[in-house]
């Protein structure tokens, strides 16, 4: 499933979306246009993108549902009665850092749909030290492209996740694809344990989250 499609089956009927860092607001047209969501708001720090984005909702006729923003991370967001927040397409230290600016997502009301494209365990830790639950966690494929989403909300409920686990997540939904998410992985860890090893650097944790991976991916295998 494409990385849309998949975001916008995990809203909820009716909802109030914030996505940001809209781009071309793609996600929040597809998502009232279709009509699982109510309203929009979208914000981008870029005018460039803000301003195709203003055209092309002005194209779909849906310029009294979708406001939009220029804005930094979810300034602003709170005016509207949002529930849910979409973070795609960013690194996952920004995602963190975003969230933490805006205090009225810890709610157990308000779902969190992040799609990080970087530093995927930097944000799982963020999230589990500072109150959030992981309710699911997704995997989208586009071509040879492998893609993690998480879906989450606060809780301030404690959860457990391994080294590679922060990395990879578990549990997803998308069982089909779970095997492309561990090569992937397994063959990121591979390079950085040759190179490192070829620079005398210390490769003990690398080589852990390695073999963490593989025998994980046994595991897979298996089902």
């Amino acid at each position: 499933m494409k990385r849309l499609d998949l975001i916008l089956s995990l809203l909820t009927p009716g909802c109030r979306i914030a996505d940001i860092g809209c781009d071309h607001a793609y996600v929040p047209i597809s998502a009232v246009s279709s009509g699982v969501a109510s309203f929009a708001y979208a914000s981008d720090v870029r005018e460039g993108p803000l301003s195709r984005a203003r055209e092309n909702v002005g194209k779909a006729g849906l310029s009294d549902k979708i406001v939009l923003a220029l804005a930094d991370g979810l300034d602003g967001a709170d005016k509207y009665g949002t529930d849910t927040v979409i973070i795609a397409g960013m690194g996952g230290e920004l995602t963190a850092e975003i969230i933490d600016r805006a205090p009225f997502v810890k709610d157990q009301k308000i779902k969190l749909i992040l799609q990080p494209m970087t530093a995927q365990d930097k944000l799982r830790r963020y999230l589990l030290g500072s109150g959030f639950e992981i309710m699911s966690e997704h995997i989208s494929k586009e071509g040879a492209r492998v893609y993690q989403m998480i879906v989450c909300k606060y809780t301030n409920k404690p959860q457990s996740y391994t080294d590679a686990e922060l990395i990879v997540g578990k549990n997803h939904v998308e069982k089909e694809l779970v095997s492309s998410l561990y090569k992937k992985y397994i063959t990121k860890y591979e390079k950085i344990v040759k190179g490192k090893a070829a620079s005398d650097k210390d490769i003990s944790f690398d080589e852990k989250i390695l073999c963490e991976l593989k025998e994980k991916y046994g595991n897979v295998n298996a089902l």
